[in-house]
């Protein structure tokens, strides 16, 4: 039977760890807004999370979790590669461009695929966030009620993919100056330096 509880309260835990400006949505917005391949990227951000949260639900969030010291080092880990985004996100703000789609946005289908899969599965905090987190909630529930689990953790993921990639469409006529994407790319760093120093900070009191 159906659990709507289990439904609506995974899906309300996944929406707290995908909404905020980290390296993949900060990507899906770049993309978006320049209109590049952001149905695709859209569609597999849906599919990574689908994939990284039934991995958890299923036990190996609980697997992971029991490595002695693997949520310290996936901070530290997780820190580096956001501080490195946040200095390629600088650079490219301060960089001369030409035109709107220069600077960090991917044109060829396969770089733009190329750049999720760097933000997605070599980005220490998204397995945190859906492996570690979403798969030990989970563990609360009676192995019945996983799938309800995964739908809402699912549903919330694709709904919050789906509204970036539209918004950022609809956004696309501000950002036709170069001038604005300075003003995206030195935003974005901003966020960046400050999540990095939080993962530190986090990482040094653990």
């Amino acid at each position: 039977m159906f659990n709507s509880n289990v439904f609506l309260s995974a899906a309300a835990l996944s929406a707290s760890q995908v909404v905020g400006i980290g390296p993949q949505n900060a990507y899906v917005i770049r993309q978006g807004l320049a209109r590049q391949h952001i149905v695709p990227i859209i569609a597999l951000c849906i599919l990574f999370d689908i994939v990284l949260i039934s991995l958890g639900v299923l036990g190996l969030g609980r697997a992971i979790n029991a490595i002695p010291g693997f949520s310290r080092y996936a901070l530290l880990a997780s820190a580096l590669l956001i501080g490195w985004l946040g200095l390629r996100a600088l650079r490219a703000a301060l960089a001369e461009r030409d035109n709107v789609a220069s600077g960090m946005v991917a044109q060829g289908r396969s770089a733009a695929i190329g750049r999720l899969l760097l933000v997605t599965w070599l980005n220490p905090y998204v397995w945190f966030d859906t492996v570690v987190i979403i798969g030990g909630v989970s563990a609360a529930c009676a192995p019945a009620d996983r799938p309800f689990f995964i739908a809402g953790s699912a549903l919330a993921s694709a709904l919050w993919f789906l509204t970036l990639g539209i918004l950022s469409g609809r956004l696309a006529p501000w950002f036709e100056r170069p001038h604005s994407w300075r003003l995206l790319d030195g935003g974005v760093a901003a966020v960046m330096f400050l999540s990095a120093a939080s993962m530190l900070w986090r990482f040094s009191a653990t």
